[in-house]
């Protein structure tokens, strides 16, 4: 697999444009252009149930974009997610945290890292590789990205394992196609969801 680090980061932003149907819905971006053309991902939030692959939510198309919203809420706890791509497609893969304490004063080497497992069972660990701040103007959310990745995938499922040494939030974006997806084993959040999760600090996060 090859990272690219001169990927252009995507920003965060969705408006609703359908209402959720079991575990598949439609956001789209609309015409906000105070800080460009925001990208459409679909927001999910996850919990402490998120913690393996078992429970783990699944997206069926990885190519989509999708933006898992997390808390690591003690040193060594784990958040997973799974993706299903066929060969050769785009696997795009990025990292965020709040502009906000106390994720902006935790050092770089300590941030809530990505473990990559392919389908051949080939491991890639993603950690701080880039410092990019943005704000998303439809939420009023401040963001910092911090590990990017783009590359070309092989046929299966994809585990990805985000582990924690710290307490955190984290955003786990997956894909880059701005169109409908749906998630498996998993719930669509709406902007309610995000900004509780941006205000409630990680020390006290409810559990899930």
């Amino acid at each position: 697999m090859r990272l690219d680090l001169t990927a252009v980061h995507r920003r965060l932003g969705w408006r609703a444009q359908a209402a959720i149907a079991g575990v598949g819905a439609l956001l789209a971006s609309a015409g906000d252009y105070r800080a460009g053309v925001l990208a459409a991902h679909i927001p999910v939030v996850l919990t402490r149930l998120n913690r393996d692959a078992l429970t783990a939510p699944v997206l069926p198309d990885g190519k989509v974009s999708f933006a898992f919203y997390g808390v690591i809420d003690a040193p060594g706890e784990k958040r997973t997610v799974r993706a299903d791509l066929e060969q050769d497609d785009v696997l795009y893969v990025e990292m965020l945290i709040p502009k906000l304490a106390p994720e902006t004063g935790i050092e770089p080497e300590r941030l809530p890292s990505l473990t990559l497992v392919a389908p051949s069972g080939k491991r890639e660990v993603f950690t701080a590789n880039r410092s990019e701040t943005f704000d998303e103007p439809y939420t009023d959310t401040s963001y910092i990205s911090y590990s990017i990745g783009r590359m070309s995938a092989e046929k299966g499922t994809y585990t990805m394992e985000i582990l924690g040494e710290v307490p955190a939030r984290f955003v786990l974006a997956v894909g880059e196609e701005e169109r409908p997806g749906e998630v498996m084993k998993g719930e669509i959040a709406d902007i309610a969801d995000v900004h509780e999760w941006y205000r409630t600090p990680p020390e006290a996060a409810p559990a899930g």
